[in-house]
């Protein structure tokens, strides 16, 4: 097992009320009862992709009802959704980056039509002169930052400077 796995399974079993002790770190869909079962509910709940790849490693695979809706290229049913998140870690893969694209693109659209109804309720001139304010105390700040440093270079080199020639040797 990598390290990531183990850690997998270790989180699993702590969210599943498993003292991990007793756990040997092997594949856990591999295993049966009670036990097993809450570690694999919280591990297809953590980490969805590597649940697949371990309930194929344990013999499991894609069923051939599912082989034959993929191979029609008609719309998945939801048992063979289902079938392929539970199966095959880049289906969980590809479904997560969607998802991922979707809620930013969601928060842009958010964002977007808020600044709209700002501009609405305040007027784009206001607006225009708060975005301008911002970013002038923005350019500010990085220009007190960037004077902080050439200042900081400059007592640095001094200091260096006095050791020298004090007679002290400091190596840098």
């Amino acid at each position: 097992m990598t390290p990531q796995q183990i850690q997998l399974l270790n989180r699993a079993c702590m969210m599943a009320g498993v003292d991990s002790k007793k756990i040997r770190p092997e594949n856990p869909f591999t295993k049966s009862g009670m036990t097993a079962g809450l570690i694999q509910a919280a591990i297809a709940e953590l980490d969805p992709a590597q649940a697949a790849r371990w309930r194929v490693d344990a013999g499991g695979a894609l069923s051939v009802a599912t082989m034959a809706e993929l191979q029609s290229g008609l719309e998945l049913s939801e048992a063979a959704k289902s079938d392929l998140w539970n199966h095959d870690a880049d289906f969980v893969g590809e479904f997560q980056q969607q998802k991922q694209k979707k809620e930013a693109d969601q928060l842009a659209w958010m964002e977007k039509e808020a600044d709209r109804m700002r501009r609405e309720r305040e007027g784009d001139q206001k607006v225009n002169e708060q975005l301008a304010r911002e970013a002038s105390a923005k350019q500010a700040k990085q220009e007190s930052l960037r004077r902080h440093m050439q200042l900081q270079q400059r007592i640095d080199s001094r200091r260096a400077e006095a050791d020298r020639l004090s007679g002290r040797f400091v190596q840098s």
